[in-house]
């Protein structure tokens, strides 16, 4: 997405971008042509594209870095200041130039507008992370930055989550607009640097009477605690004791239905490396979704890279992690 930036050292510089009414040219040569009326100006995440005389931009300067054009105002702008702050406080400082905003320009290969196009992405360091390149991050700064995309509720998409071409740079918007978790974020966040306050998490309450593959999970997660029982994905009256007896041992209510509380008590995060039934249960989940899995009880490659695919069609963090979000969304 961003085939735009500087992937040299910092003493070449940027290169001259040149916008011009047939396109955009970098160094003399054009790169890509100005949109046109049958792109309906909408960038590929949904939002108004258009030149800097009509999206609706505001200055956007973090640490040593200030954003060309800088990024779309309101809550936008509060949401990807706040990405951008905490990216340089914790996985690495912004360096002055190597930072990018609004730039209205298909994306590479595609006549479909870059999210830079609606003022709704920004390029963090962008020299030090070019496109198309994977692990161009430590492990330690991956783990911060799904620290700030969890934070973010699925609000903000990163281009190293992406399933083709990576982009670690790149950081979007991954909402239409108005979706109501963009401004719920804004408003947690409130402009500042702070960590917001995670959504709580919404879980499919689960009783006596039902069946199905939310039934089979229960059951599976139930074996994975030590509680015997067959998988038949009938919540009968053994189904409902062994809950009440897990309920019990975890001094929660004990009325033998699955809530928000017992999910949260039940469930076991589980990844790469992993086995046993709770893998058994993500596994089928997964396959109920749509992400084919033989439900082996070992949680593989491929049990990892079908995770990653779901996260990502939700909007979650891509870490290839059935924690207590992804749970909540294979189930609900």
């Amino acid at each position: 997405m961003c085939e735009l930036h500087e992937t040299t050292s910092p003493a070449v510089g940027r290169r001259t971008l040149i916008r011009g009414a047939g396109g955009l040219l970098i160094g003399g040569g054009l790169v890509a042509a100005t949109a046109t009326a049958a792109q309906a100006a909408t960038s590929q995440n949904g939002w108004p594209a258009g030149s800097t005389s009509t999206v609706p931009l505001a200055t956007l300067a973090v640490g040593a870095a200030t954003f060309p054009a800088g990024v779309r105002r309101g809550d936008v702008h509060i949401v990807l200041g706040y990405v951008a702050r905490r990216f340089n406080s914790e996985v690495e400082a912004l360096v002055k130039g190597w930072c990018w905003g609004h730039s209205y320009r298909p994306i590479s290969g595609s006549t479909t507008l870059s999210n830079h196009s609606s003022g709704t992405a920004i390029d963090l360091n962008a020299p030090r992370h070019p496109l198309g390149t994977s692990g161009t991050f430590t492990a330690t700064q991956r783990s911060h930055i799904r620290s700030i995309l969890n934070s973010c509720n699925g609000v903000v998409r990163w281009g190293g989550d992406y399933s083709g071409r990576k982009d670690e740079m790149h950081f979007e918007i991954n909402v239409r607009p108005g979706d109501a978790r963009l401004a719920a974020l804004a408003q947690r966040i409130g402009g500042g640097g702070g960590t917001p306050t995670p959504a709580p998490i919404a879980w499919t309450t689960v009783k006596r009477g039902a069946s199905g593959f939310r039934v089979t999970a229960i059951q599976h997660l139930l074996r994975q605690r030590g509680f015997s029982l067959t998988v038949d994905g009938s919540f009968g009256p053994t189904t409902q004791s062994r809950v009440i007896s897990f309920q019990r041992s975890k001094g929660l209510a004990v009325d033998g239905v699955v809530g928000p509380k017992t999910w949260s008590a039940l469930v076991v995060s589980v990844k790469r490396g992993s086995s046993g039934q709770a893998v058994v249960a993500a596994q089928k989940l997964l396959t109920h979704r749509g992400y084919s899995l033989t439900a082996d009880g070992v949680f593989g490659a491929m049990t990892a890279t079908k995770t990653q695919a779901f996260q990502q069609s939700r909007g979650l963090a891509a870490d290839g992690v059935v924690g207590a979000r992804t749970w909540a969304m294979l189930t609900v």
